[in-house]
């Protein structure tokens, strides 16, 4: 459903932003979802779960489970929400347009969905990594070091 205009009550930790939908983590683990539901991308009564962290993509939502597997939903026309899930040692999520990507507890970087420009290499990107983003069409690091690793579509400088 839509957000009403004053916002929405409960006791959130954490809020993410898709393409047309909104998530909100709940303290106790539960997703709260709204907004454009057109590929299962918000589903109104929510999601169940024990998650830590939320990512919204253009058509996607994942959830990192505190047993650091991702939950994913919505469209997966490229892979981008597998509806098994993603299982690993996820310690961070970010979701794209058409693509994901969760960090993993030894610092490398799982990447899945759509690899057009080298977005999201299956392989994933090796690395000592502590933070990682999505753009619409390409993806951040941040090592260790402070240096940021780009890859993706770079065709306004911003990978």
């Amino acid at each position: 459903g839509q957000a009403p205009p004053d916002g929405v009550e409960g006791d959130f930790m954490a809020i993410a932003a898709g393409g047309l939908n909104s998530l909100a983590l709940r303290r106790d683990g539960r997703v709260a979802c709204w907004g454009h539901n057109f590929n299962g991308q918000a589903p109104p009564d929510g999601v169940d779960g024990d998650f830590v962290a939320v990512a919204a993509g253009g058509h996607h939502s994942l959830a990192l489970g505190r047993d650091g597997n991702v939950a994913c939903w919505g469209r997966n026309l490229q892979g981008e929400a597998p509806p098994a899930g993603v299982d690993g040692d996820f310690v961070a999520i970010a979701a794209g347009s058409m693509h994901s990507l969760a960090l993993r507890r030894d610092g490398s970087v799982a990447c899945w969905g759509c690899n057009d420009d080298g977005k999201a290499p299956p392989a994933g990107v090796p690395g000592d990594f502590v933070a990682i983003a999505a753009g619409g069409c390409h993806s951040l690091a941040l090592r260790r070091d402070g240096s940021v690793a780009c890859w993706g579509l770079n065709n306004r400088g911003q990978a």
